[in-house]
């Protein structure tokens, strides 16, 4: 006769089962693998892309002393770093905390850079450096899915 201990072991045993053969919601043998896909379907190369062109664009307003385009860009950059965020986390948990990480500087970067557009220079100051902050983790990020043998097309 099998006591009620043996049998809970057992069903715990098949239900760690099914769910270890459930893997990653994203395909692929391999954790590159995996975040290739996870990059692929949740266009990181575009938002990326989306968030270098913002810091531009902020930079350029900044050299002409455009305070009205400023704060529209400031707040699109906020928007597009909360929207990247969105699609957190990847399968690879460095992969995750390095982006988060930069896009919680692009969003600080464009909240400071929002309130300092009407000419608060240490405002604008601070901007600067958490852009400079969020460009270096999308480099890292970059390091980190060359690493992984995640990039491609779709995560370059």
């Amino acid at each position: 006769m099998i006591g009620r201990g043996a049998v809970v072991l057992v069903a715990a045993g098949v239900l760690a089962l099914v769910l270890a053969s459930c893997g990653s919601p994203f395909p692929g043998r391999t954790l590159g693998q995996q975040v290739h896909s996870w990059a692929t379907m949740t266009g990181l190369a575009t938002s990326l892309s989306t968030l270098h062109t913002d810091a531009r664009r902020i930079a350029a307003l900044e050299a002409r002393h455009d305070p009205t385009g400023l704060r529209t860009d400031c707040d699109v950059i906020v928007d597009d770093a909360l929207s990247a965020n969105q699609n957190l986390p990847s399968p690879d948990p460095t992969l995750t905390a390095v982006l988060s990480a930069a896009y919680a500087s692009a969003s600080a970067a464009g909240r400071h850079c929002l309130m300092g557009a009407g000419g608060d220079q240490a405002l604008v100051t601070r901007s600067n450096a958490e852009l400079a902050a969020a460009a270096s983790g999308y480099v890292k990020a970059q390091a980190r899915l060359d690493a992984l043998g995640a990039t491609g097309p779709a995560s370059s």
